[in-house]
This record gives C-alpha cells, structure tokens and sequence, in this order.
C-alpha cells in the first residue's frame, strides 16, 4: 500500500526528480536543521498550553512557564535528531540560542494576544494532532495530522488550524500558491469525509508564527497573524482535482509507481537540494 501526504504532494509539485530521489527511490538522508527543530519545539509548546487551557482551565493554563517548557523542547528535539545523525549535531548552539530568543518572543506575544486567538467560551478542543488517513484509491492513502482541532458549541462548526513556523511571515505570492494552501483544503475534506461533516460546518485557518520583524516597518506586524485561504467549492474542487492529478499519474490501481518519467525542475531552489549536492540529481549530474 502507498502512502501519501500533503509534503509529498508539495515536493513533487516544486520538483518530481526530487520526489522521486527522495519518496520513490528513498535515497533521501535525514537532513534536519534548526528550522524543523524550532518548528516541532513551537508546535509542541502551544499544543500542550492548550491542551491545559481547553481541558483543565486557562487559570492553570497561564500557570505554564512557557520559556522553559519551549527550551525543554528543544533540547528534546535536538537530542532525538542528533540520534538520527550519530555524532554530528543536526544544528549549532549559536543558532539554538538565537531560535530560542526568538521563539521567546512568539511565545509572549501569544499569552497577550490570546484572547484574539482562542477563545474558551463557547468552544471545545476536539483534538491534538488529529491524525487523518483515508483511502484515496485502492492502494492508496492519505496521511495528515492536524495540529489544532475546535469546535464551536454555538454553531455546531468544526475549525481547523495549522500552526506554520516562518522567519517572517507569508508574503502575497505564499498566501496565493495554490499548492502551498491546499493543506488545509484538502485536511478540511478528508474530515469532513471521514466524520461525515458539511464542508460548509468546517473552518480552516493557518496561523502563522514569525521569528522576526521587519524593522522600520510603518504599522504595528504581529507575531503571529491568521490567515484564511479560500475555502470554498471552487477552490477545494481545484485543490482535488490538482491533488488527484499528482496521485494518478504517479500511483496505478494497486498503490504501484506507474510513472516512469520524472522531470527536473531546474532553479533557485535546487541550492537547498540535498540530491544536488550529492551529485545524484540528473540536472546536475
């Protein structure tokens, strides 16, 4: 059986060498670094103060030193990729130090602004890393986790968020890439499938954490802003269909790779590619 998930779809969208190098083929090292450490030690963080808030209390929830629970993360995360790589360190000390400052200042700019965030009243924490899987095809299926999982008791809705990790935040091309935002379209469908929920009743949400400000900025930039990409019929029926073009040309009935060509997508990005650098990416061979 296949298994596939939105950073799947998303590498073979950006380059299909890559996937194939990397999901196919499995040539791919565990190649972490200090963003994916933040990013896990964040996520984590927040989950577990509103776990407390939604389940015990937001009293108890603001209890919670958050600077320390967040350097515990990360230290956590750090120990548990530095045993993936063996001896080498997946990250600096200079750059754990500087992550944590930052994430300092998301994490105080959270509790202040909680009330415009989450609210308790009148909502329900469903669930932490809701786990989707469901069968797209015979032979193939979708895994996805969603970080964050309310439910509003007034209007019975649903509301999903995702919580992305940025240095700065999403500019207008980000927030228009219809790859990049068809995540939380396409978790919205796969719940609202499996519980059998109108799409109509779900929400969805990215809340995105920045590291830092632009300074000399002319208004007041949030640490953390919302943002809503276009959800409705149209736009999950554009995201499915892309979706579904990506999963039937790579994956026959059976869950089968049935895709013999995988073209390179040669540019900027190439500079972060791990296969490039290791000489095994045919564009630069």
């Amino acid at each position: 059986m296949a298994r596939v998930s939105y950073s799947q779809y998303g590498m073979y969208s950006s380059c299909q060498q890559q996937y194939k190098l990397n999901y196919i083929d499995k040539l791919g090292i565990s190649n972490t670094n200090i963003h994916l450490i933040f990013g896990s030690a964040m996520h984590e963080t927040i989950q577990h103060f509103l776990d407390v808030m939604y389940n015990v209390s937001k009293k108890q929830a603001l209890t919670i030193n958050l600077d320390t629970l967040l350097f515990d993360k990360l230290v956590e995360q750090f120990n548990k990729e530095k045993e993936k790589t063996g001896d080498d360190d997946p990250c600096t000390q200079a750059e754990l130090g500087e992550f944590y400052d930052d994430g300092k200042k998301i994490l105080k700019y959270f509790t202040s602004k909680l009330d415009k965030l989450y609210t308790k009243s009148g909502f329900e924490l469903i669930a932490i890393e809701q786990r989707l899987n469901a069968e797209i095809k015979p032979g193939v299926h979708f895994i996805g986790f969603i970080d964050v999982l309310l439910k509003d008791k007034v209007n019975g809705e649903y509301v999903i968020i995702d919580l992305k990790t940025s240095t700065r935040g999403w500019n207008k091309y980000q927030k228009n890439d219809k790859v990049k935002t068809s995540q939380m379209l396409l978790y919205k469908k796969f719940y609202s499938d499996k519980y059998n929920i109108p799409l109509n009743k779900i929400r969805v949400e990215y809340q995105i954490l920045k590291r830092k400000l632009w300074e000399g900025a002319d208004f007041p930039i949030p640490r953390i802003s919302k943002f809503v990409p276009a959800n409705g019929t149209p736009s999950m029926n554009l995201a499915w269909k892309n979706f579904m073009g990506f999963v039937d040309t790579v994956f026959g009935e059976d869950g089968k790779v049935i895709q013999t060509d995988f073209p390179t997508n040669k540019g900027k990005p190439c500079d972060w590619c791990e296969f490039k650098e290791r000489g095994l990416c045919s564009a630069w061979a």
